[in-house]
């Protein structure tokens, strides 16, 4: 029963980083090909 819940415990944690991986991923990656675009641009 611990090793379950144990495990539970992991795979919830590991899932709770890589959604908020995710979701930084996803709130920056337009931000820096913006970035990207802009320096282009003006260069």
């Amino acid at each position: 029963m611990f090793g379950s819940n144990l495990q539970r415990h992991l795979v919830a944690a590991f899932a709770a980083v890589l959604m908020s991986t995710v979701a930084v991923g996803a709130a920056i990656g337009p931000a820096t090909s913006f970035a990207t675009a802009v320096v282009t641009v003006s260069a």
